[in-house]
C-alpha cells in the first residue's frame, strides 16, 4: 500500500513569506521588551520616593550571597485588610493608598476602592498571587562582598508614578542614608 505525501512542498516565495512575518513578529517582540525597558528608566528617573519598612526576613538570603530577600510591614497590612475582603479572588490585581510621614514612610490608609485621592496620598498596585500580597520586588541584588552593609538595611526605597505603580531603587539604613 502507497502513502501519498498531501502537503504541498513549500516554495520559495511562500517561504519568503513566511520570514517576512518571523522578521516583523521578532521586531514586534523588540520594541514591546525596549518600550518596558524605557517605561522602567523613566519611573526610575522621575518618580516620587517613598519608603517601605522592611519586615524581617530570612538571613540566610543574605549569606547565599549577592542578594537579600525582601518583605515589607506593609505587605502584611494590605494582606489583612484583602484578607477582610471576602470577595477578592484568590489571585488578582488591586490597589491601596498610603499618606507619607516627614522621612517619606509610607502609612497604609486603606484598600482603594474608587475614591478621589487627597494631595497627600498616594496610589500603591499590589497583586495577590495564591494569596500571597506582593509589591514591586521581594529580592535586592547586590555587589558580592557587600553583604554585611545590608545587613543595616531598614527601608526599601522605591520609586512610584501616578499611576500607582512602584520600582524598588535602593535600600535605606536606620539613618535614612543610602546603602
Amino acid at each position: 500500500m502507497m502513502v501519498l505525501n498531501t502537503v504541498a512542498p513549500l516554495n520559495s516565495r511562500q517561504l519568503s513569506q513566511r520570514s517576512l512575518w518571523a522578521i516583523i513578529a521578532a521586531l514586534l517582540i523588540l520594541a514591546g521588551i525596549n518600550y518596558k525597558i524605557f517605561q522602567q528608566e523613566q519611573l526610575l528617573a522621575n518618580g516620587e520616593i517613598i519608603l517601605f519598612e522592611l519586615a524581617p526576613v530570612d538571613p540566610r538570603s543574605l549569606m547565599q550571597g549577592d542578594y537579600m530577600a525582601l518583605n515589607y510591614d506593609i505587605a502584611r497590612i494590605v494582606s489583612q485588610s484583602v484578607d477582610e475582603l471576602s470577595n477578592t479572588p484568590n489571585n488578582h490585581d488591586g490597589f491601596f493608598i498610603v499618606t507619607l510621614d516627614n522621612n517619606r514612610i509610607a502609612q497604609f490608609d486603606g484598600i482603594y476602592h474608587g475614591a478621589a485621592l487627597t494631595p497627600a496620598q498616594r496610589l500603591i498596585q499590589y497583586r495577590v498571587r495564591d494569596g500571597s500580597v506582593k509589591l514591586a520586588s521581594n529580592a535586592f541584588f547586590f555587589q558580592e562582598g557587600r553583604a554585611e552593609e545590608f545587613e543595616e538595611a531598614r527601608y526599601g526605597e522605591f520609586r512610584v508614578n501616578q499611576a500607582g505603580q512602584i520600582l524598588l531603587s535602593n535600600m535605606i539604613d536606620k539613618d535614612f542614608k543610602r546603602i
